[in-house]
């Protein structure tokens, strides 16, 4: 190569996808091919003023921007204009549907519109799923699919198992603030395990957290204010509540502890059937992986969350635990049930897959069988290891991104 493919990379936030999307995978590339690429990555509030939009742009050969909404759709116009090659990411479907926390807001402000030109005026659109890629292809043909990916060296995904608390199994929820819709396809699910089992096993509901503020509207003169919420508004509180049966499977000192909403402390007696863990940052919330043995991952069936990311059972994955997820979707991607039909164990299966009409007995079934036959628990863990070590790895992924930048730049004479 003669010079360096010099790459402006403008994340759309600093953690979750813009960590995922935009930052890992290009800090990678630049440490490990520092002779092929020159890479800056820039938030757009930090671009520079001191000089024209066209001038800063134009240093660059390719730009990798994560979709926004429309003050990107500038940029990506500028870039066509200078001859930039523009790769614009999206990992979420512009249409939220009727779940998600957001989708009153989405609609009423046209989110899809500035999402939806952005994918049709790039030369590339980048996603997570052949799921998601098929979706938009309705939009632009040239979609690749680079999947999140894990950095098996970065500290807070070096695996540190943290001791059971009294031989427990626990069964852990590790998600953000917008799934109380996949929370509730398991409401009731602590009535439906026996003391017998309740006593050997653990929920354990990760990044717990009592943030927030809450919109009041004036309806005499349209007004709005905002104000913190309360600890009992918070979508955590709910998730406690179906989780704990309203609090039922714990003891009254856990429960009146619990209610006292004291952020990061932890109640002391650990050898209880539910467990709090408060919320981490971006650096250290993959350490939550630590505290469980077994990952569950409810999913609402509906178009949002069909072309959502994998990465729940990458991450389960690559910290060596056991998963049980909806049969739908991106799970069914890289899961092989070990359970199958009339009961049969699959040696080679990797998770268990719990089908929507069966959402009302077949996670407590589940449940119930790690408890009984605790063996399985490894052999899954370890299957789904195998499964994503490598596939999943950040540098696998980020080798296919660089032959693509190499490709689509005409460089061929370079082995990576």
């Amino acid at each position: 190569m003669d010079k360096k493919i010099k790459i402006l990379v403008v994340p759309s936030d600093n953690y979750g996808c813009g960590y995922f999307r935009s930052r890992q995978p290009h800090i990678w590339l630049q440490e490990n091919y520092p002779n092929l690429f020159d890479i800056d990555i820039i938030m757009l509030k930090d671009f520079p003023r001191d000089i024209s939009l066209d001038n800063f742009l134009k240093q660059y050969d390719i730009i990798h921007i994560h979709k926004q909404l429309d003050k990107n759709l500038q940029i990506v116009k500028m870039c066509k204009f200078l001859g930039i090659k523009v790769f614009v990411d999206v990992d979420d479907h512009w249409d939220l549907g009727l779940y998600h926390p957001m989708s009153i807001s989405a609609k009423k402000e046209k989110w899809w519109i500035p999402i939806t030109e952005h994918l049709k005026i790039a030369d590339y659109v980048t996603t997570t799923t052949p799921i998601f890629a098929d979706v938009i292809k309705k939009y632009n043909q040239n979609v690749l699919v680079f999947p999140n990916a894990i950095n098996s060296e970065e500290e807070q995904f070096i695996p540190k198992p943290t001791p059971r608390p009294n031989g427990r199994i626990r069964f852990g929820f590790i998600c953000g603030s917008a799934h109380l819709n996949d929370f509730k396809l398991i409401d009731g699910i602590a009535k439906q395990l026996p003391k017998e089992y309740l006593d050997k096993m653990q929920f354990v509901l990760c990044g717990f957290d009592t943030n927030g503020t809450r919109t009041i509207y004036n309806q005499k003169d349209g007004t709005t204010t905002q104000r913190p919420i309360e600890p009992k508004e918070s979508v955590w509180y709910e998730y406690e509540k179906i989780l704990t049966d309203n609090y039922n499977i714990v003891s009254n000192d856990h429960k009146n502890f619990l209610n006292l909403f004291i952020p990061q402390q932890q109640y002391p007696n650990l050898d209880e059937p539910y467990r709090r863990i408060w919320t981490k940052d971006i650096n250290h919330y993959a350490t939550h992986y630590n505290d469980i043995d077994v990952l569950l991952a409810p999913l609402k069936e509906c178009d949002f969350n069909k072309v959502k990311s994998q990465l729940k059972v990458i991450e389960a994955g690559f910290f060596n635990k056991a998963f049980i997820g909806q049969d739908f979707g991106p799970y069914q991607l890289d899961i092989k049930p070990m359970i199958e039909k009339g009961g049969v164990i699959n040696e080679d299966g990797n998770g268990l897959l719990v089908e929507t009409s069966k959402n009302h007995k077949q996670w407590a079934k589940y449940i119930k069988k790690l408890i009984d036959e605790p063996e399985l628990i490894q052999k899954l863990a370890d299957n789904l290891t195998n499964t994503v070590k490598d596939k999943y790895s950040v540098a696998t992924v980020a080798k296919d991104r660089a032959r693509k930048y190499l490709e689509v730049m005409g460089v061929t004479d370079v082995e990576l």
